[in-house]
């Protein structure tokens, strides 16, 4: 039987076949689009890893959301806020493919079904945005960093195999910024936290305890 990883590349290879599309590469901390501009853009994340900051008007970053192979990503997806701007970057070297919103919402000209795939995984992009920022702003109203840090590990523990081993899939420099809080003030309550038995760290592999 197929694994869901190999099906899920399988379904990336099909996608472009699509009509209407351009594929672009980009390095490792590369804008790759600000969601900002009004170019009408919509980018799938075909290899690596990405994430979407925001800026305020006194240039302070905040990571927002974290986005992996089969993402997709846009203005009309993202709806981010007229008071910040809004960039995708890339975290490790990456793959995109882009498409013209208005190209989404018209089918190729046979009607494929690989154009009709890609808006399937928009829309369930979405619902799962939804629900990441949904888990974003739970964490960001928590006052101090060990509740933020509880809420953001009992998300990885939901997702894990082994409901007490969790690997952090970022690093700690963009999971502080995800947190809104400085890396040296994260990792010293990492400290703290394996000081009081609550969780047993190497790195991003994590023991949960509690």
């Amino acid at each position: 039987m197929k694994s869901q990883d190999y099906q899920e590349n399988e379904k990336m290879n099909d996608l472009r076949k699509c009509e209407s599309k351009k594929y672009v590469s980009f390095a490792k901390g590369d804008t790759i689009l600000s969601l900002s501009s009004d170019n009408g853009l919509i980018g799938l994340l075909l290899e690596g890893s990405a994430y979407i900051v925001s800026i305020d008007e006194n240039g302070h970053e905040n990571i927002s959301d974290f986005l992996t192979v089969g993402d997709s990503f846009g203005e009309y997806i993202f709806m981010p806020l007229k008071s910040l701007e809004y960039l995708v970057v890339a975290e490790s070297d990456c793959k995109v493919m882009f498409v013209n919103f208005d190209n989404v919402m018209n089918n190729c000209r046979h009607n494929c079904e690989n154009h009709n795939e890609l808006v399937k995984k928009m829309l369930l992009f979405t619902a799962r945005r939804a629900q990441f920022m949904s888990l974003h702003i739970n964490i960001l109203i928590k006052k101090t960093l060990r509740e933020k840090l509880f809420v953001y590990f009992e998300y990885l523990r939901s997702n894990s195999y082994d409901s007490n081993q969790i690997t952090i899939p970022i690093t700690f420099e963009s999971l502080a910024s995800y947190l809104g809080a400085d890396r040296s003030a994260l990792m010293r309550e990492i400290r703290r936290m394996n000081n009081d038995g609550l969780i047993l760290s190497k790195g991003r592999k994590i023991t949960l305890l509690y």
